[in-house]
């Protein structure tokens, strides 16, 4: 079940993170919702790692390297959060400008 719960909560640091960039400034009205959610989610990838729950060898390596992952990630996000707040707030457009001179050509 704790591999489940970890999935999802990678999948919603990816979502939080394309949804950045897909709905341009919405994010910024959740942003310390996502600020909180980075700091929860890293504390419980640690706290996963370094529980031991699976008897098996293999499935203790597999539930450790996604909670890893999901430390990993949820650390990355919560550094992207503080690039987008205080050095380059408008990322978003930067990023929307290159994808259009990109899709111009097709």
């Amino acid at each position: 079940m704790q591999k489940v719960m970890m999935t999802l909560l990678l999948v919603m640091h990816v979502v939080f993170f394309l949804s950045y960039f897909i709905h341009s400034g919405i994010i910024f009205l959740t942003t310390y919702f996502w600020l909180i959610f980075c700091i929860i989610t890293f504390i419980l990838g640690i706290s996963y790692h370094f529980s031991i729950v699976a008897e098996k060898h293999d499935k203790k390596t597999s539930f450790r390297i996604l909670a890893m992952t999901l430390s990993t990630f949820s650390l990355f996000n919560f550094f992207f959060i503080l690039y987008i707040t205080f050095i380059d707030p408008f990322i978003y457009l930067e990023a929307n400008q290159k994808l259009d001179t990109i899709f111009k050509f097709f």
